[in-house]
């Protein structure tokens, strides 16, 4: 229970994290800062998060692999339900407009990349978590 309430707050931090970086770039900027910034430093944000957590939890070198791998299958289908959520039904709805049912047709290949993102960064952050066996 307390591996799974780690996986969720992490990924609250994370998701959080996006979402306002997100918005203020694109309001505040463009819509092309907002992307620059996801997979700038979002990825580095991500890594942390994901070697915090392994830290936290002091997994066995050998069993950081299957952890990193579930914390990332969490993050990803959470990330995917609240990205769908959000863009489909919430802010359309808050806009007064009919639902954008195309929202992840219309951000291909960009937000399936940045999916894709996290992935890198779970590899990223146990990379570090291993490394911190030897120090």
């Amino acid at each position: 229970m307390i591996r799974i309430w780690q996986i969720v707050s992490s990924f609250a931090t994370m998701y959080a994290i996006a979402t306002i970086l997100g918005f203020a770039t694109y309001f505040f900027l463009s819509p092309t800062a907002m992307w620059v910034s996801v997979f700038t430093l979002m990825p580095a944000v991500s890594a942390w998060l994901i070697y915090r957590y392994l830290q936290k939890m002091k997994f066995k070198r050998d069993a950081s692999m299957a952890e990193c791998a579930k914390l990332l299958v969490v993050w990803i289908f959470l990330s995917f339900a609240f990205d769908a959520l959000a863009y489909i039904a919430v802010i359309p709805s808050l806009m007064h407009t009919s639902p954008n049912w195309t929202f992840f047709r219309a951000q291909s290949p960009w937000i399936w990349l940045s999916y894709a993102v996290l992935l890198v960064s779970g590899y990223v952050g146990r990379r570090a978590y291993l490394r911190s066996f030897n120090a």
